[in-house]
């Protein structure tokens, strides 16, 4: 009886941890997404699922390394307007061409995929779609972006720099017989 009691109780204190930390995390700022610069675009890499949480996904711009993480989370990146080749390392590459006007904040949802580990795709927001959209910008929102200091990023892109010449070769052999590039379109950017 004595047992079942503690039981009881461990259950209610988790019960109210849990409900404690919803009500912390709702009454959060939640006002909106900062404004990208006006001579800049911000693209947001959101990871929205914790599916295959533990294998981690490299980003790229071109032959440019934005980052590396895992998990449920996101990077946020700031680039000059115009024509990039967003791209996503796993055990495959996933590509996106992107348009991108300045002062303007665009979303790509990356979905881990099942493979021999995990692979990924990468899925322009098209604003439309109301439900990706408020998917990404509440974990925008809720949490911080993952941050990488110089030093970092130049140590990982030098690691990578053979599967960075291996994924721009794919890319071109994709354009080459023609197949189909996901596009992230200039007017798909969050309002």
């Amino acid at each position: 009886m004595q047992a079942q009691l503690q039981n009881m109780k461990s259950k209610i204190i988790i019960a109210v941890l849990f409900c404690m930390n919803g009500i912390l995390c709702r009454s959060q700022d939640t006002t909106a997404i900062p404004a990208a610069p006006a001579d800049k675009a911000i693209v947001y890499f959101a990871r929205t699922s914790f599916l295959f949480m533990a294998i981690s996904f490299s980003y790229f711009d071109s032959a440019t390394l934005i980052g590396t993480s895992f998990g449920k989370n996101y990077i946020r990146y700031e680039c000059l307007p115009g024509n990039h080749i967003f791209w996503a390392l796993s055990e495959n590459r996933d590509f996106v061409e992107a348009e991108l006007e300045a002062g303007r904040i665009y979303f790509i949802e990356v979905i881990p995929q099942l493979g021999a580990f995990a692979r990924v795709k990468l899925q322009p927001i098209n604003p439309a779609d109301e439900k990706s959209s408020k998917r990404v910008a509440d974990l925008i929102i809720k949490k911080e972006a993952k941050t990488f200091t110089p030093e970092k990023l130049a140590a990982e892109t030098e690691t990578l720099q053979h599967r960075i010449e291996r994924g721009l070769e794919r890319y071109r052999k994709i354009k080459e017989k023609g197949k189909e590039i996901s596009k992230l379109e200039k007017t798909w950017y969050y309002k």
